[in-house]
């Protein structure tokens, strides 16, 4: 009997060595490739109201989380060109245009090697074309401009509205509008993107 529960013991603790690290694995696997359906990389993050998708229609619902994931992508690649190419012409935030959401992108990219964002956003509004959508954000944007020091806070923002226009079968952001806040680096209020 003695020998039996020992080698249920060794059995057991085999299992535990070599098992529990294969299923782990697994596991993280598996989670990784559910979680990619949802966001770009393990930096970005964009939490979107379910009912969005209700109102807008599934073909203009995808177009528009097309449009986030190009900006997310061409943040984190720090593609200035592709980023700018998401802002319609006429673009506006308060007194900046798309010139100066040029500037700060250049200043961001150039100052900060690492980036993360986090976004949660709400439908707030739609044309009866489906050719105009307002999303209501929260979200932060974080930064690493030096190893040694970690991340800072390179913007953040609350209740911002985010209206998108479909200009030639392309959506492209035409302005941003909510609550004024001084920010880094900004001498007005400005929140560039999100």
């Amino acid at each position: 009997m003695t020998f039996r529960t020992n080698r249920m013991d060794t059995i057991n603790r085999l299992a535990v060595m070599f098992g529990a690290p294969i299923m782990i694995a697994a596991f993280l696997f598996t989670g990784v490739a559910m979680g990619s359906e949802h966001r770009l990389s393990d930096k970005y993050s964009l939490e979107v109201d379910p009912a969005a998708k209700q109102k807008l229609g599934e073909q203009t619902f995808n177009e528009v989380m097309t449009f986030f994931q190009a900006a997310e992508k061409a943040i984190e690649t720090k593609d200035l060109e592709a980023l700018m190419e998401l802002y319609s012409d006429n673009y506006s935030n308060g007194i900046h245009d798309k010139k100066a959401a040029k500037q700060i992108w250049e200043r961001i990219f150039s100052t900060f090697d690492a980036m993360a964002m986090r976004h949660n956003m709400k439908l707030e509004k739609i044309s009866t074309e489906k050719n105009m959508v307002i999303f209501q954000c929260n979200g932060l944007l974080l930064g690493v401009p030096d190893i040694k020091k970690g991340p800072i806070t390179i913007d953040n923002w609350n209740n911002q509205e985010h209206v998108l226009v479909k200009e030639a079968g392309k959506w492209k952001l035409i302005g941003t509008y909510g609550p004024e806040r001084k920010r880094l680096w900004f001498d007005k209020p400005m929140h560039p993107l999100f």
